[in-house]
């Protein structure tokens, strides 16, 4: 009866042992995936947003925005850093409401708007605070 026990027990022991786990293959897991990148900057419909990383951008990034003649876009600086708006031809960006027309002096923070008569047109403007690589362009559709 003793030798019955006995091997029982080593039986138990062995059982037990295995479904501990172990027996790995000793390779490690790859590390986590990355998170994803954050989602682009989102601006309004028809807004260009200036950003703290001197540049102007549309909804979803790029810095070229298409409208309908006579439709209002917007210029939106809320980087907390003074941004202008400078057109090439000045003279087509017309005034919205009781706003005025030409070109945008900003401070660090504030929204303006002007409109674009000429279907067809392409209206390039730029930063002249910092340089022609802070620029955009509005099509005229």
């Amino acid at each position: 009866m003793r030798k019955i026990s006995g091997l029982f027990g080593v039986l138990i022991l062995s059982i037990g042992l295995m479904s501990c786990g172990g027996g790995g293959d000793g390779s490690v897991s790859p590390p986590p995936p990355p998170p994803p990148p954050p989602p682009p900057p989102m601006c309004a419909t028809n807004t260009f947003c200036m950003s703290s990383s001197l540049t102007f951008f549309v909804g979803g990034g790029g810095t070229t925005l298409s409208v309908a003649a006579n439709s209002a876009v917007t210029w939106t600086n809320d980087s907390g850093i003074a941004h202008d708006v400078t057109f090439d031809d000045p003279a087509t960006a017309l005034a919205v409401g009781g706003g005025a027309p030409g070109n945008i002096p900003f401070p660090a923070a504030g929204s303006s708007q002007r409109k674009f008569a000429v279907s067809g047109s392409s209206h390039p403007f730029h930063c002249v605070t910092h340089g022609a690589s802070m620029h955009g362009t509005v099509n005229v559709l």
